[in-house]
């Protein structure tokens, strides 16, 4: 659509929209040079820091209208997600900012799309927690339909690997601390998430944890769940689902968030999920069947101690996890040792471009959006094919030694080996070796026919 085509037209939709206090508007245009073209006013708006840069190049595109949703002028693309965009937005008059999040256009007519973004905001709206990302408002009336909720200046935890690196030990048991403490208070209120994966997870400036996405929550005593979730849908990302939902996420419990958690832990300490890799099929099955390799058997630096609580809580058996997340907070907390750059050294200084001098949100970069799939059939995991002939890549053990796994090979313990028998060479026939074995052979016969002339004389 074409660009506003004169600098009134600018000013009147400035105006319409409300996007500037009609006073700095007027004392702005009272320096503004007459004959001032619409392209350079915008440029001027900006410098001036009555507009944003966003703001501008939403005007320039003629998508100025949709800059205002109810009482909230939009600052800022933060991010966007499976449901929609998330926008940087502060109350025209209260001048509070917040996250806006808007139900993409092609969901706004999707009946399960809406109630997925009316569970979110009920679910956040319900736990008041500093770990727990605040909901304010929902207005599914006006068009588009959108979501206001706290704005936290952070970076997910997704992208502050994938910036920085993965975490030490001590920083990731500080992590999952906060995470679990928001997870207490979500199962206090009969609440599962079902999503918790690094991409949900906020970490703000002074360190804190955030959870958000509430999308796919799970209501205790909510029987509409139960019926709406097939036993053949996956709901949730593979990579940190606990087994249990995979196979029925209409029927888990907050134990199901533990092992997310536990997932999202070794995450950071690995540098990705337990059972990495693209095949689905492999990766649901192993979920399933396989416990993940210890995180300390890959990071050695790790505490044992670290390692052993994670693995608990990825325990396949929902009975041998955590009973309760407050039972995580204690197990974590002697682990905790927070270096002095932490969480500074998550955040990036100076940024060039526009895009990063943005906080990031947690739909940023995150992985594919979280949806509802159907399972394929699962078979126990065959052996990798043997090729026939050694190619130019090496000989096929090479090959398999190199080629990226979802499961650790284990070799056979020493005394499970097979190993060759030695070869005895026959010892030389001497004279002396020749009577003795003569000897023997007389002896054998003579205790033979006496024995049989003894049986003869009793038989008769």
């Amino acid at each position: 659509m074409p660009s506003p085509e004169t600098s009134q037209n600018v000013v009147e939709l400035v105006r319409r929209v409300g996007l500037v206090p009609e006073s700095d508007l007027t004392r702005f245009l009272a320096g503004l040079p007459a004959g001032t073209p619409s392209s350079k006013l915008l440029g001027k708006l900006t410098s001036a820091g009555l507009l944003t840069a966003f703001q501008a190049e939403e005007i320039t595109a003629n998508r100025g209208q949709g800059l205002r949703l109810g009482a909230y002028k939009l600052l800022d693309r933060l991010g966007k997600g499976g449901m929609g965009h998330v926008f940087l937005g502060e109350h025209a008059v209260l001048g509070k900012r917040v996250a806006v999040k808007v139900l993409s256009a092609g969901l706004r007519s999707d009946a399960g799309a809406r109630r997925r973004f009316v569970r979110e905001a009920r679910a956040a709206a319900a736990i008041d927690h500093p770990n727990v990302v605040h909901v304010f408002d929902v207005d599914m009336d006006h068009d588009p339909p959108f979501l206001v909720m706290e704005f936290v200046e952070g970076v997910n935890l997704q992208v502050a690997v994938a910036r920085r690196g993965t975490f030490t030990g001590g920083e990731t048991a500080a992590v999952g601390v906060e995470l679990a403490r928001g997870l207490q208070a979500a199962a206090a209120h009969g609440l599962v998430h079902r999503d918790i994966k690094p991409a949900n997870l906020l970490v703000n400036r002074v360190g804190g944890v955030k959870i958000l996405d509430l999308g796919i929550v799970r209501f205790a005593g909510d029987e509409t769940q139960t019926n709406a979730n097939s036993s053949n849908e996956l709901l949730g990302t593979l990579d940190y689902l606990a087994p249990e939902q995979a196979v029925n996420p209409a029927t888990v419990d907050p134990r199901a968030d533990l092992y997310a958690l536990g997932a999202t832990l070794y995450f950071l300490l690995a540098g990705h999920p337990p059972f990495p890799g693209a095949d689905f099929r492999r990766k649901l099955t192993a979920k399933l069947h396989v416990d993940p390799p210890p995180v300390h058997q890959l990071r050695p630096d790790v505490d044992a101690g670290l390692s052993l609580v994670i693995q608990t809580l990825l325990a396949r058996d929902p009975d041998a996890r955590y009973a309760a997340a407050v039972d995580v907070v204690a197990a974590l907390a002697p682990f905790v040792v927070l270096p002095a750059n932490f969480p500074a050294r998550l955040f990036r200084e100076n940024q060039s471009s526009s895009a990063d001098n943005a906080p990031v949100s947690a739909e940023l970069h995150s992985p594919p959006p979280t949806q509802r799939m159907k399972k394929p059939p699962l078979h126990p995991i065959p052996p990798p094919p043997l090729p026939r002939e050694t190619t130019e890549e090496g000989p096929p053990t090479a090959r398999m030694a190199s080629s990226p796994t979802d499961l650790t090979m284990t070799p056979l313990p020493s005394a499970y080996r097979q190993t060759p028998r030695p070869v005895i060479a026959p010892r030389p026939l001497t004279p002396q070796r020749f009577l003795r074995v003569f000897a023997r052979f007389l002896l054998v016969m003579l205790t033979t026919i006496v024995a049989a002339m003894l049986v003869r004389k009793m038989w008769n």
